[in-house]
């Protein structure tokens, strides 16, 4: 009798959970590096990619299975992820199979993890190509390869079912074909890259006050781009979903902000706070600014912190101390983009008397979509805040320059 199934199935029950036990894990990897009578590391691939496959089905994404291992395993872990990950995309045919979306999301895990970028050749198995490429097949090297396996396995055979978005990969055609995909790219991303480039600017630049420049002018084109988009279609446009995936510390704090920016851009953010995964819904253009701006503003957030005085505390005070400052910064800053939309919005109004029911209808669709993939949501309370860091980041929030601050 194959002995392998019944092994990666213990070591991966053992790797995570209330039960975990590294003793366990460490035997099963030995038992998995001593086993002579099959092939366990074709086996090994064979149960990663079909795990991989299953959890597909079950409404997960490319790099929302690359998250979950980021947020709880170490770098060898990950790796091995992004590796199978890549994997099953070649196996599986998706660069010209899959929508646009998850094609992106593909190239996204190649660019974070280009150490795994090595074409693996579907005929050997994944593990021992692995191996191989790494230059090392001893004992300690193919049982540190185990123990990342069953790590993996365990991590992601432990996740629930998560709300389906988009195509399945079942239901993919045998090649792309627009008109059976659905719409999941924004049309004229010309202007969206010059609003992408805009705000690099403002991140890497050390200047505040250029950072400033450059974030007002990124505003304006985003607030012009989404009005005129709908414009144009005369109030008729698509609902989608995007993923968005807020990394520790601090993940709730930073999904406030999340929240607070897609507010201001018409959009709804659904959270989910097992997984550290937001799920945002709205119209294409608005759900792809609302990520654009969302990702600047983290940056210039995690710079504001870093230069707040803090008082001197012990780690856990200080943690809170962070907490309070990102969750005040996201809600004083919500209140000031508020404050510049409804600016923007009345000049647009000027300009197109039929932009307010436009507005209106958008909202009714984005809201039945939000009621259709979510019928169990409900709202959270913040929670307690540290004072001293809450008076910090309200502060800081308002230091920031927006685009209204300008035009006045």
């Amino acid at each position: 009798m194959n002995p392998v199934p019944e092994l990666l199935q213990r070591g991966a029950d053992a790797a995570v959970g209330r039960t975990a036990s590294q003793r366990v894990v460490d035997d099963v990897a030995d038992q998995l590096v001593a086993c002579t009578d099959a092939d366990p590391l074709a086996q090994g691939s064979v149960t990663l990619l079909s795990t991989i496959t299953a959890l597909y089905e079950e409404g997960w994404q490319p790099l929302d299975l690359l998250h979950v291992v980021r947020r709880h395993c170490t770098a060898e872990v990950t790796g091995l992820a992004a590796a199978a990950l890549l994997h099953e995309a070649e196996l599986s045919d998706a660069t010209s199979r899959a929508p646009a979306s998850w094609v992106r999301q593909v190239k996204e895990i190649r660019a974070l993890r280009p150490d795994v970028e090595s074409p693996v050749d579907a005929t050997p198995s994944l593990l021992a190509a692995r191996l191989r490429l790494g230059g090392a097949s001893d004992y300690i090297a193919v049982s540190d390869q185990w123990i990342a396996v069953l790590t993996l396995l365990g991590r992601w055979q432990s996740l629930p079912r998560l709300t389906r978005i988009g195509a399945l990969p079942s239901q993919w055609p045998s090649a792309r074909t627009a008109r059976l995909l659905p719409p999941d790219t924004v049309v004229g991303s010309g202007m969206l890259g010059r609003i992408r480039g805009l705000l690099a600017k403002a991140d890497s630049t050390e200047f505040e006050e250029e950072a400033d420049a450059f974030t007002a002018k990124a505003q304006e084109l985003m607030t012009k781009y989404s009005v005129d988009t709908l414009v144009l279609a005369e109030g008729r446009t698509d609902v989608v979903s995007r993923r968005v995936h807020v990394d520790n510390p601090h993940a709730d704090a930073r999904a406030q902000l999340l929240h607070v920016v897609a507010t201001v851009n018409r959009t709804r953010v659904v959270w989910d706070t097992d997984h550290a995964i937001a799920t945002v819904v709205g119209a294409p253009v608005d759900v792809e600014q609302t990520e654009m701006l969302f990702t600047s503003l983290s940056v210039q957030a995690a710079r504001a912190l870093a230069r707040a005085p803090r008082p001197a505390r012990r780690k856990k005070a200080a943690s809170g101390f962070d907490t309070a400052f990102l969750w005040a910064y996201a809600v004083r800053l919500g209140e000031r983009l508020a404050e510049s939309d409804a600016l923007a919005l009345e000049e647009a109004t000027r300009r197109s008397g039929d932009l307010l029911p436009m507005l209106a209808m958008q909202t009714v669709a984005v809201e039945a979509e939000v009621e259709r993939l979510f019928p169990a949501t409900r709202s959270v309370r913040g929670p307690r805040l540290d004072l001293a860091g809450s008076e910090s980041g309200r502060a800081a929030a308002n230091e920031a320059e927006l685009p209204a601050d300008r035009q006045r």
